[in-house]
């Protein structure tokens, strides 16, 4: 269990109510432990516990053996598709894009060079840090072999770095276009990797590749009166986020399913 694991079922166990920490400890602490022997990816399962403790508490329920935890098992699939926490991750891509839309309208009244740079920084952010680091995370939960996922999230990771550097090299800097196009698509690229996606779904990836080129031509920028262009920046890198998550609901890989034990926890302690 490497240390985000163990952050995220700390944070799992913070949130779950005081009565049942120490029971779900154990269970999840020994849940990811044991998932490399079941060919699970340990981030993903806890992730699992993580979303569950977010997402799926109940109210405890009095029983004569004593108060029973009612929150639903953890259930993995590995599917990239079933797992919950990549669409969490994704709308987390998606709404991040959105707002840096709306993010840089707003900054087009920018006066102070104090402002501009805050401007820019954030802007950058919403754009390329918070959407690269969601996906890689994404990445990284997919149910598959832990080469895919490290090859397909250090490709992510290594284009959102070098991305959000990209508008502070000099103006003397010209980046050619073909550069550019393949840094973009390197996300998309790490995703089908991780996914295991065939060949025939690598299609999704015409609808970036023809937005990248209208952003280049200027094709783009015409949709919206000049003044709302600023909506438009992060339509490209959206459609690459839409287009891995839609591909990768093809994956090759064959579904397989942890059955839960039966019953529930018992705190007998009360």
């Amino acid at each position: 269990m490497n240390a985000l694991d163990e952050l995220l079922v700390a944070a799992a166990v913070a949130m779950t109510p005081a009565a049942h920490r120490e029971t779900r400890r154990e269970q999840w602490a020994a849940d990811v432990q044991g998932a490399a022997e079941l060919d699970l990816s340990p981030t993903a399962l806890a992730f699992g516990a993580f979303t569950t403790a977010l997402f799926h508490r109940r109210a405890d329920r009095r029983t004569a053996r004593g108060t029973a935890m009612t929150a639903a098992p953890l259930d993995v699939r590995p599917e990239p598709h079933r797992i919950r926490t990549v669409p969490v991750l994704v709308a987390v891509a998606v709404v991040s894009l959105l707002a840096s839309g709306v993010w840089l309208l707003l900054q087009t009244n920018a006066g102070s060079r104090t402002e501009r740079v805050v401007g820019t920084l954030v802007g950058e952010a919403l754009v390329h840090v918070v959407p690269g680091v969601a996906v890689a995370l994404a990445i990284l939960v997919l149910q598959a072999s832990a080469a895919r996922r490290w090859i397909g999230a250090t490709l992510v990771v290594a284009t959102t770095v070098t991305a959000a550097l990209m508008p502070f090299l000099p103006p003397s800097v010209q980046v050619p276009f073909e550069f550019s196009l393949l840094l973009s698509l390197l996300p998309l690229v790490g995703w089908f990797i991780a996914a295991r996606t065939p060949w025939l779904a690598w299609m999704f990836a015409v609808l970036p590749m023809v937005l990248l080129y209208a952003e280049h031509t200027g094709a783009l920028w015409t949709l919206l009166p000049a003044q709302w262009n600023p909506i438009l920046f992060g339509v490209p890198y959206l459609s690459l986020v839409v287009a891995g998550f839609v591909a990768s609901r093809f994956s090759t890989d064959r579904p397989r399913r942890i059955v839960a034990r039966e019953g529930a926890l018992v705190d007998k302690s009360v």
